[in-house]
């Protein structure tokens, strides 16, 4: 019986802030990532062979950590977008800092997509 298996890799987002961060800031740190499986998504979806590609998610981290905003600038596929969406909505970053204040940034996170069959 062969099984398919999601194989998704989360590159180091990119932030995007207008403002650039001194020494004295703190980037946005990952504190919960989502998890994907392809059980996730509809079964047409899951009949597909090949879905090997990347997927660039843009969003606002808030002065919480919170993910808002989240849209998808570039992607190979559009079915997968709206479960990727949820999921990108799910995450928690350690809140990003200026001056020792919190702050809202734009960051990117590209997502690299590989939809194997192993038998």
């Amino acid at each position: 019986q062969k099984m398919k298996r999601l194989f998704c890799l989360f590159i180091m987002g990119v932030l995007a802030s207008q403002n650039s961060f001194a020494n004295e800031s703190q980037l946005p740190q990952i504190k919960e990532p989502f998890n994907l499986s392809y059980t996730d998504f509809d079964s047409n979806v899951r009949q597909e062979n090949n879905l090997i590609g990347d997927v660039i998610v843009r969003f606002i981290i808030d002065e919480h950590g919170k993910v808002i905003q989240p849209e998808i600038i570039d992607t190979f596929n559009l079915v997968l977008n709206d479960v990727i969406i949820d999921k990108v909505k799910q995450m928690k970053f350690s809140p990003p800092l200026q001056n020792g204040r919190p702050v809202k940034v734009r960051y990117k996170l590209p997502i690299v997509f590989k939809w194997n069959i192993h038998g």
